[in-house]
């Protein structure tokens, strides 16, 4: 069991000595709590010890967290510029469903989302293309017009509120292969992909022609360590047949551009990922964020220990330990989680890939000592 860290240095320092390829004083803790917080938020039922929290990075502050969170403005701004845009809202069965259409002079592009409100989440009701036949000229429209731009203001002010206690992990628009998810569907996007190839290979390039200058500009910036390509990787949607050609090309041209000037580079993936241990490996990435390990999900310890020796593992607590295991068997899981990965520096712990709603205080902070307890933690100074 590791004890506790004598090691005087901040969180930032740290997180930066683990980014940077050394091993850390200690394992960092960052759980993330986003989705957790704003729904307890919303309802009034954050615990009395989160009275003053205003934000999600408060909340993980009293929690003692070693801040390295996605859920953050990091500055990415995606716009389709010169599409007209409009929104509506009507009540849904769940929540609120609102409608946004694109205005094309080849028709309308509709995108329906409905929301969760007692889960604090949503859900796609209507993608925007049903149809290559009828909504490809206009969809092909409005990405001849897409453009990504970076607020470094806005992330300089993330920044500031990370200080001495983490580092940013700035997220930014996902992969090609998730922009064709997020405007055909999930299903939608694998069937256009079979059905339409060199169509889809086009749109991918063009999202990604418009995606690079941005990404250049982070790689540019001192103060940027890591970064975060915001998708939901899931080996049922991104199988390696299909990440060849619309996903792997595109994250290794990401690697290159960022890694010359020390940044590191991560995907948001919380699915199962076994299967896909090679093509990460291709990509060259720098490590997975939210990973969801069994039985959830199908990333295990020997998989952490088998990748190459700059790969960081970020996971640890998914909603198994969340919600479905007694305090006794949360002990047991993470005595043998913990243990088999005795020696192994490369770990961020956080969930996998929320908090659900539904977890108590107390489990969370549970969790949080034993990981402190196995992993280490910072010597705390008066």
């Amino acid at each position: 069991m590791t004890t506790t860290c004598t090691a005087v240095m901040t969180r930032r320092e740290n997180l930066t000595a683990l980014l940077a390829g050394q091993t850390p004083a200690w394992t960092p803790c960052s759980i993330n709590i986003g989705q957790w917080f704003t729904h307890h938020q919303k309802f009034g039922t954050l615990p009395p010890e989160l009275a003053e929290a205003k934000t999600q990075l408060d909340a993980m502050k009293v929690l003692g967290c070693d801040l390295f969170s996605r859920g953050v403005d990091g500055g990415w701004r995606p716009s389709f510029e010169g599409v007209e845009q409009s929104t509506s809202t009507e009540p849904g069965t769940e929540g609120p469903r609102t409608a946004m259409i694109f205005h094309t002079p080849h028709g309308e592009l509709r995108h329906v989302y409905e929301e969760q409100t007692r889960q604090t989440t949503s859900y796609a009701v209507e993608d925007y293309v049903k149809d290559w036949e009828t909504d490809g000229q206009k969809f092909l429209w409005c990405m001849e017009r897409f453009r990504c731009t970076w607020d470094d203001k806005a992330f300089l002010a993330v920044d500031e509120q990370f200080g001495d206690d983490g580092v940013v992990l700035t997220p930014i628009g996902g992969t090609p292969l998730k922009m064709l998810h997020q405007h055909f569907g999930l299903d939608g996007a694998c069937v256009f992909v079979m059905d339409h190839p060199d169509e889809a290979k086009m749109l991918c390039d063009m999202y990604w022609r418009s995606y690079l200058p941005a990404l250049k500009q982070i790689a540019a910036h001192p103060r940027v360590q890591a970064v975060c390509m915001m998708d939901n990787v899931d080996c049922p949607f991104y199988p390696p047949q299909l990440c060849k050609d619309y996903w792997t090309p595109y994250v290794r041209e990401a690697v290159d551009i960022l890694r010359p000037s020390g940044k590191r580079l991560f995907v948001h993936a919380c699915g199962h990922l076994h299967g896909m241990l090679d093509v990460f490996r291709e990509a060259g990435l720098d490590g997975l964020e939210g990973m969801p390990h069994p039985p959830l999900g199908d990333f295990t310890t020997d998989d952490a220990r088998h990748m190459p020796s700059h790969f960081i593992y970020n996971g640890g607590f998914s909603a198994s330990e969340q919600v479905l295991k007694s305090d006794d068997q949360v002990r047991a899981f993470y005595d043998r989680f913990f243990r088999e990965l005795e020696g192994f520096d490369r770990l961020i712990f956080a969930a996998a890939c929320q908090t659900t709603v539904t977890t108590t205080w107390q489990r969370i902070r549970m969790v949080m000592d034993l990981a402190r307890q196995y992993r280490g933690g910072p010597v705390k100074t008066n």
